[in-house]
């Protein structure tokens, strides 16, 4: 099990699980790195991250999100301090949040990017065991083969420029600190979570038309307004065939609303 990250996530990892119960839970196989905060008997809000994130990017909304639930906050495998899975096939990271997810009363998904696309698996899964499901900027999408092919290499960079690239895409404002650091995206983006992740993917994966019509949760998507990441037929996909969906843009941001607009985001989660 891993005990270590960069200095500057173990800080972001410190503030997220402030005021906190944080611990390990047995995923078999591996052990899955938790956070639960919040009053207890609120309503249960279950947040998953995205690809190559961890709880620690999920620092500044974790508060505002505490406040009026029982919020959980989760490592997916091979991520933040979680143990490596067996293997990166969607199905194995899906299996291990869905064996946590069924612990709790009821909870509210709430997924970013990778982690809407599992939010969005478990609720068709289960959909008596889901409240409500908020997608923010999910993947999964069928989009043209050659959107998907963009995608994939724009999110295995391997210069500088690369990098430069990436950063315009997700971003709105690139924060400053990765524009000086591309080195960090290139090393974050080829590590053993996002290349494996990516290396497994099959078709099947992917949602259909059909398989999204099926869906009997509430779904709410939330969209930074100006993401270039995500293949750009993602938005469009996703609000014609989600069964009733309620589509929000979050300005001032791109790909991750989390990082950009962390209060803005917070308030449209839980609606106010």
């Amino acid at each position: 099990m891993s005990a270590r990250e960069p200095f500057a996530l173990g800080l972001l990892r410190k503030l997220a699980e402030a005021q906190g119960r944080s611990g390990y839970f047995d995923a078999g196989p591996g052990a899955l790195r938790y956070t639960v905060r919040g009053p207890e008997g609120a309503p249960e809000l279950l947040v998953l991250h995205g690809l190559s994130d961890s709880i620690a990017g999920w620092a500044r909304p974790a508060s505002a999100l505490a406040r009026r639930h029982r919020l959980h906050l989760l490592d997916l495998p091979g991520h933040g301090l979680s143990d490596p899975p067996a293997d990166h096939r969607l199905e194995s990271l899906l299996c291990a949040v869905e064996r946590y997810a069924l612990q709790l009363q009821r909870p509210s998904l709430v997924g970013h990017s990778l982690g809407g696309w599992l939010a969005l698996k478990l609720a068709l899964r289960h959909p008596e065991r889901v409240r409500e499901l908020v997608l923010i900027n999910p993947g999964g999408a069928s989009v043209p083969e050659d959107q998907l092919a963009a995608f994939r290499a724009l999110v295995q960079p391997r210069t500088a420029a690369d990098a430069r690239r990436y950063l315009a895409a997700a971003f709105h404002r690139p924060p400053l600190a990765l524009r000086l650091l591309p080195g960090e995206i290139i090393k974050a983006m080829h590590a053993d979570n996002a290349r494996g992740f990516l290396g497994a993917l099959e078709a099947e994966d992917f949602f259909t038309a059909a398989e999204l019509r099926s869906l009997r949760v509430p779904v709410r998507l939330l969209w930074g307004r100006h993401d270039k990441f995500l293949p750009e037929a993602t938005l469009g996909f996703f609000r014609a065939h989600l069964p009733g969906v309620r589509v929000e843009l979050i300005e001032d941001a791109a790909h991750c609303p989390h990082l950009e607009v962390p209060a803005a985001l917070a308030r449209a989660i839980v609606g106010d």
